[in-house]
């Protein structure tokens, strides 16, 4: 009876080949021939046993590719773990009722090795059948042991490659998903050996634009002056990486900030061949080849020379023979060096031990298996994995011992540079920053793409859309119920017509907006990238809420309808339920909200307020401190009056006190209906709204001001010319002649011109630089590395100041428009220096923006650019219309400046 105590671990291991039901292929029908000479036999098969039959890989004189498992011989075989011959098979009770035997073709003789994985499950035989009694020779057994070694090395090495390209397969489609990563290989030159799509996608040049181009072409002009691109190679080969973060240029011209990180490519022997520079992240191409001719150069090196070293031994463990594949693949050139030598000191350290084990697994009649390192007879390090068994005399007692050694050098590389590459990509997938998600359509019965399913998906894309970290192989259904169609068509046209498509895609529950970057995998399949740009949306929203406001406010006149403007503008773009601005009376602690911003469907708080019905935080007020409060009910100064804050839908809330004098006089407040975390971006966007508005009443107040000052200037210039004429007539009639008349009434008329100049002035203070730059540019300053400010303090003359706020102004109004202000990155220096001394000195100043968009001249000059060309007192000013920036220069007299003249 057959025992199929094992029948599942085979079923496992013979499913891992791949191999059953596949065509007939040379390097198998080979060994069957060989076995069949060799032996002297009709007939030899490779049998594979599957479940319920046997299945013939190769076969030589049998006509069927299968048969029953029942009548198999070779299940028999696959007990064994050496020869297993039956050389009368209708004396065998174990064979001589198989219907091969009784019926065709007859089988009377059946020699047969067990095929054993690496793991020691037999799966199949190499057999050889005769139609007439028969015995095997010695030779012939030893050739028959060394067929089905050859041919389970085969089987080995295909399932091998399977799993490396498999892995090779997984890796690139995460690389080519992930084509924000541009991946850039070059010689030791810095020429460019192999450019990627995430590189053209970030740099625009194709690889054929790149090939054999020096790396330096996407380097900045400064960069490529200071020889950046090489000092990175000279970083790369003196510590292993070279790291950057810097400017790059793209090939319209413009500039991107990238993280650029090089690497030295190192040959077999450890010796730097090149380089890789990843600009973000992607598999570059030249590993991916360089693996592909390793594996073509491992294939061919196993098939082609057979280097499985067949060595026999005497009972002792003396090498009595080698074979010529062997003396090659060991290095020996005469065999007479080593006949004689003990087989196991061949082995080093523990594979001196395994060697002795093996051998007396064989002299016990089993088969010893392991795997070792031994140098050839040369000293060339090698592993091999080696098989020993016993040969048998007639008696069936071991008188030799043979030893099958194969060669698995390239193997043991292979797997390592496969579990460093294994462990490098998957920390890749697992440790990047952007969420990545592989996943299959599911289509109903007309076709139309209703769900899909994930596939893989990375912790950070689990991270930032707050789905489980197991999501593989659940539908997008099954977590989000009442996901949007339009998403799962959008990635269903991306696998339609294997076009890549970037989108974005707002989730209102998580308050999270993401640019999606998707593109078709293989037949349903289709990966994404997932990039939060929460942050930059919001920030875009706030930017365009500040020109917004600056636009409308432009001529408004009326201060109830510039608070009104302010607290809608606020109030839509922080999605707040109330906004607005009102009059403290800080004595009485109580508020007074003219009109407000309020959400649709809420009632609005205008009116008068008294603070402390709703909390305690009227102390911090009064002392100027912004009261930032992210859950009413959570914090102490307002959770005993937090059902009073609910009922004017208030859980958040933001109040920006307004000072005048040191006196609590009017709040900003900003309010929402749920609890919040206030930012501190949201906090200073309030604030730059705060301040403009202010800026605002300030100037309606001024033009009132100004109204009622241009009435008292009339009345006081009727008075002066009643005084001038007064002046004027007493003078000549006290004067003896005309002479002292005119001396006298120019005297009385210059003391005049002087105290109006200090009436009209106000001040004949000077004013220091750098509290006029500040006041000129604190509107703007919506971060604290908008301006980088160099320069030494010193004091200006009222009209120098006046010039120099009004230049300023104008710049900086500019720049938030259409230049570096525009751009969340953007940023301005102004630096300025004194040049020479005594009355020789100069100030020259520089306004340099950067990180705006690309600048082109304008094409007529307004009353702004006419006010900033008539420059300092004394001085001169040139503005340069750059690509990267604009430039304006000022360079004026030290001593002009500080006379105000």
């Amino acid at each position: 009876m057959i025992d199929t105590s094992f029948s599942d671990r085979r079923q496992h291991a013979l499913a891992s080949f791949n191999i059953l039901d596949t065509e007939a292929e040379a390097e198998f029908d080979e060994i069957v021939q060989a076995a069949s000479a060799a032996c002297s036999t009709p007939v030899s098969l490779i049998s594979l046993l599957d479940i319920d039959r046997q299945w013939f890989k190769a076969a030589i004189g049998f006509g069927p590719r299968e048969t029953p498992l029942a009548s198999s011989i070779c299940a028999y075989t696959a007990e064994q773990r050496d020869v297993f011959e039956i050389r009368d098979t209708t004396q065998d009770p174990r064979t001589s009722n198989n219907p091969l035997v009784t019926g065709a073709p007859h089988v009377r003789f059946y020699a047969g090795v067990p095929l054993v994985t690496a793991e020691g499950v037999s799966i199949g035989a190499l057999c050889v059948l005769d139609i007439k009694p028969n015995r095997l020779t010695t030779s012939q057994a030893l050739i028959l042991r060394t067929l089905a070694h050859q041919a389970m090395t085969v089987l080995e090495l295909r399932k091998a490659l399977k799993e490396r390209r498999e892995s090779d397969r997984r890796n690139a489609a995460i690389l080519e998903s992930a084509i924000d990563y541009g991946i850039i290989t070059m010689d030791l030159n810095g020429r460019v050996t192999s450019w990627n799509a995430g590189a053209e996608w970030i740099l625009g040049w194709s690889e054929a634009d790149m090939l054999g181009c020096h790396a330096d072409v996407f380097f900045t002009e400064a960069d490529d002056r200071e020889q950046i691109a090489e000092k990175e190679m000279g970083a790369a080969l003196l510590h292993g990486r070279g790291q950057d973060e810097r400017w790059h240029l793209r090939k319209d011209g413009t500039t991107f900030w990238a993280n650029g990180e090089m690497m030295p490519l190192n040959d077999e022997n450890g010796k730097p061949e090149g380089f890789i520079k990843i600009l973000r992240d992607r598999t570059e191409q030249r590993l991916a080849a360089e693996r592909q001719r390793a594996d073509a150069d491992f294939m061919r090196s196993v098939l082609a020379s057979s280097a499985d070293c067949i060595k026999v031994l005497d009972l002792d463990t003396k090498l009595t023979f080698m074979s010529e594949g062997g003396m090659k693949v060991m290095e020996v050139g005469d065999f007479n060096e080593i006949k004689g030598c003990p087989w196991p000191d061949f082995w080093q350290g523990h594979g001196n031990a395994d060697a002795k084990a093996a051998v007396w697994a064989a002299l016990a009649g089993g088969v010893g298996h392991f795997q070792g390192a031994a140098d050839t007879f040369k000293g060339t390090p090698k592993w091999w994995d080696v098989q020993v068994t016993p040969i048998l005399n007639a008696d069936g007692r071991p008188e030799k011992i043979l030893s099958v050694s194969r060669d698995i050098t390239e193997q043991k590389t292979v797997e390592r540079l496969l579990a460093v590459s294994e462990e490098r990509w998957r920390g890749l997938f697992a440790g990047m920053q952007e969420g990545f998600h592989s996943a299959e359509l599911i289509r109903d019965a007309d076709g139309r793409a209703v769900d899909y399913r994930f596939l893989e998906v990375n912790p950070a894309f689990a991270a930032l859309t707050g789905l489980s970290a197991d999501s593989a192989g659940r539908t997008i259904r099954e977590l989000i119920p009442d996901i949007p169609q339009w998403l799962i068509d959008t990635y269903a046209h991306i696998v339609e017509t294997g076009e890549p498509a970037t989108f974005e895609i707002h989730v209102p529950e998580l308050h999270r907006t993401f640019e999606v970057r998707a593109r078709k995998q293989c037949d349903q399949q289709f990966a994404a990238l997932f990039l939060e740009i929460s942050e930059r949306k919001r920030a875009e929203a706030r930017r365009a809420a500040i020109t917004e406001l600056g636009d409308r406010l432009r001529d408004v006149g009326d201060k109830a309808e510039i608070s009104r403007i302010a607290a809608e503008i606020m109030g839509r773009t922080l999605g707040l339920s109330h906004a607005g601005y009102g009059q403290v009376e800080p004595e009485a602690e109580t508020i007074l909200v003219a009109q407000e911003w309020t959400a649709p469907g809420l009632v609005s708080i205008a009116g008068h307020h008294q603070f402390r019905d709703y909390g305690s935080f009227i102390e911090d007020l009064k002392a100027g401190h912004d009261v930032v409060i992210g859950d009413t009910g959570d914090d102490p100064r307002t959770a005993a009056d937090a059902e009073a804050l609910a009922a004017i839908s208030t859980r958040a809330l933001l109040n920006l006190p307004v000072l005048e004098h040191g006196r609590f006089v009017a709040l900003f407040y900003a309010v929402r209906a749920e609890p919040v975390a206030w930012s501190r971006d949201d906090i200073a966007f309030v604030r730059n709204i705060a301040d403009r508005t202010r800026s605002a009443v300030a100037r309606a107040e001024a033009e009132e001001q100004q109204r009622i000052l241009n009435l008292e200037l009339s009345h006081r210039l009727k008075n002066t010319f009643a005084l001038v004429q007064s002046i004027a007539s007493q003078t000549l009639r006290n004067a003896d002649d005309l002479v002292e008349a005119r001396d006298a009434l120019a005297a009385r008329l210059i003391a005049l011109g002087k105290a109006h100049d200090i009436l009209l002035t106000g001040s004949k203070d000077r004013a220091p630089i750098t509290a006029i730059i500040d006041g000129a540019l604190t509107l703007h300053q919506d971060a604290e590395t908008r301006f980088q400010r160099s320069g030494p303090e010193l004091p200006l003359g009222p009209s120098a100041a006046l010039a120099l706020g009004l230049i300023l102004h104008e710049l900086a109004t500019n720049a938030t428009k259409y230049g570096a202000l525009s751009r969340p990155a953007g940023y301005v220096a102004l630096d300025w220096t004194i040049q020479g001394e005594g009355t020789e000195a100069m100030l020259h100043l520089a306004w340099t923006e950067h990180g705006g968009p690309p600048v082109t001249p304008p094409s007529r000059k307004g009353f702004g650019s006419r006010l900033i060309q008539r420059g300092l007192a004394g001085g001169s000013v040139e503005i340069f219309y750059l690509v990267e920036g604009v430039v304006c220069t000022l360079a004026s007299s030290l001593a002009s400046l500080k006379a105000g003249t």
